[in-house]
């Protein structure tokens, strides 16, 4: 399935289009006389989406998805490389890389003269440079062209690691185009170097979804989430908002595609 296609599909089936189609079949209802069930569905829609307009319950249904925070272990023994532990923990090792998924890209940013990352692909590398910072381990980038821009996401974020972060990742992989090939691809590039545990950094709400991707693809995860949702104090959280209803559509979306991925999963065996 297409990346344009996949994006239709899921429109349809997400607010605020859900709404507007279940509200037209109220007025296509009302037109054909059938006042009860027509106004009833018009009305359900209206409610329904002024609900998901909401920070109450756009926030809410993002921190279902969340999971908690990484507690990086214990420093390892002075003189130890990156990826081994001294002691009783030996057996098990710790990561060996950082892979950072991209959230996005700023097609011809004007400002900058050329493609560069947006704003969720930056608090994802914020966080990833952090990490490599405290733990020594290289960086692997990954995200593809979705939307034929000049720069694939992960060339984004190679860039924007180096310049501001001082951070250059080790791998660039910028092929991928959803989150089961970030998870391929990456597998693919980590195994020339025979990495196989790894942190994965994603936003919170995204990483149920791409830690089973990646584990599907063969590697151990140790989930890094970043980007949790900020719930916001009442009454202010009932006031509706453009960005509340963005918020619920990407956790509907996410739902969506966890639901998808399982289907996938089970019709493959």
């Amino acid at each position: 399935m297409t990346v344009f296609l996949t994006a239709a599909v899921a429109a349809l089936l997400l607010p605020p289009v859900c709404f507007v189609l279940a509200a037209l079949a109220g007025l296509a209802l009302l037109a054909r006389r059938r006042r009860t069930a027509g106004s009833l569905l018009v009305l359900g829609a209206l409610a329904a989406l002024t609900m998901a307009s909401t920070p109450y319950v756009a926030e809410r249904l993002l921190a279902s998805l969340e999971g908690p925070p990484l507690v990086l272990p214990a420093t390892p023994a002075k003189g130890s490389p990156p990826g081994t532990r001294a002691g009783a923990d030996a057996a098990v090792l710790p990561p060996a890389a950082i892979v950072v998924l991209g959230g996005g890209i700023g097609r011809e940013a004007p400002e900058f003269g050329t493609d560069t990352v947006n704003a969720s692909t930056l608090v994802r590398l914020r966080y990833a440079a952090w990490l490599h910072r405290r733990t020594g381990l290289p960086i692997l980038v990954s995200g593809g062209r979705p939307f034929d821009t000049r720069l694939s996401e992960a060339e984004t974020m190679r860039d924007a690691l180096a310049a501001d972060f001082r951070a250059a990742p080790r791998w660039v992989e910028g092929e991928s185009l959803n989150t089961r090939e970030n998870a391929v691809n990456a597998q693919a590039l980590l195994a020339a170097d025979s990495v196989r545990r790894i942190y994965l950094v994603t936003h919170a709400w995204h990483m149920p979804r791409a830690r089973r991707a990646f584990e599907q693809a063969g590697l151990e995860v140790v989930p890094a989430p970043t980007g949790y949702t900020s719930i916001t104090p009442s009454p202010v959280a009932w006031v509706p908002s453009a960005q509340a209803l963005r918020d619920t559509h990407l956790a509907m979306r996410e739902w969506l595609g966890r639901a998808w991925y399982r289907l996938n999963s089970a019709l493959q065996g």
